[in-house]
């Protein structure tokens, strides 16, 4: 009767499709992907022939502005299909985007100055003129996709730091840990409970031995901003909604419009 009590423990991955593979580029391999991001960015041309995104990263680069808007339905008009991954989901495509336009970068911006030779990252942020989602009209389905909310931002936090890539290292046996990614957002980072090294005529490390090495970590300034639904949505005798927005980087430095690209929670 070994396991009669045991109801078992069922789930269900809304990426996914029933066979394991993911719905969203399923026979694509994200160096594929990569790639037409990449072509979008190099070869794309706007109304007046030229190669705008391509120009605007050497231009944004040179005057050390380490970002590039890209608006999401010229991405639509030249592959329609990569338009949708970026917009079911973001998490894994907005990065690949960034590496590409890091590529191109690199590309345009050759020779770099003495110095300068080391490549920054580079932050893709989104325009779109499609129709808003209001804040009560989410539903569980835009979880995890890129949309577009109308608010007002009524408070923002002091600009802080956030790590991208940790360094730690062992208090007894001093090795390093080096390049830890760090996801994106407010999730933070669990320390290692045990240290895995083995070394000849060294007794074992203790628990929790490691510690952040702060001067061998990269950051990236973050702020926290409070959403507060449009005037105009808010129904007769209710009070407005609100939702907590994180912006990291180059978006902590600009003035925000009315409208807001964002991954809903």
């Amino acid at each position: 009767m070994a396991g009669f009590d045991d109801p078992g423990v069922f789930y269900s991955d809304p990426l996914y499709s029933e066979d394991g593979q993911s719905e969203v580029g399923a026979n694509e391999t994200n160096t594929a992907i990569q790639k037409k991001f990449y072509d979008f960015l190099r070869t794309f041309m706007d109304d007046t022939n030229v190669y705008c995104y391509r120009e605007a990263l050497k231009h944004h680069y040179n005057l050390r502005q380490y970002w590039l808007e890209v608006d999401l339905e010229d991405l639509r008009n030249f592959d329609e299909s990569l338009a949708d991954k970026l917009v079911k989901l973001p998490s894994l495509h907005l990065a690949l985007f960034e590496d590409a336009a890091k590529d191109v970068a690199d590309e345009v911006t050759r020779p770099r100055p003495p110095g300068e030779e080391e490549m920054r990252e580079i932050q893709v942020m989104l325009r779109s003129d499609s129709n808003p989602v209001q804040v009560r009209q989410l539903k569980s389905t835009d979880m995890a996709h890129l949309v577009k909310v109308p608010g007002i931002i009524v408070s923002a936090s002091a600009v802080m730091a956030k790590a991208t890539q940790l360094t730690i290292q062992c208090r007894s046996c001093r090795v390093y840990k080096s390049n830890i990614p760090i996801k994106p957002g407010m999730e933070g980072y669990m320390l290692p409970r045990t240290c895995t090294t083995e070394q000849a005529g060294r007794p074992k490390c203790p628990v929790d031995p490691f510690f952040i090495v702060p001067d061998k970590c990269k950051c990236v300034d973050y702020q926290t901003l409070k959403l507060q639904e449009s005037p105009d949505a808010v129904p007769n005798g209710e009070i407005p909604w609100h939702m907590q927005l994180f912006v990291d980087s180059s978006r902590t430095h600009m003035r925000f419009a009315r409208f807001f690209f964002l991954m809903a929670p």
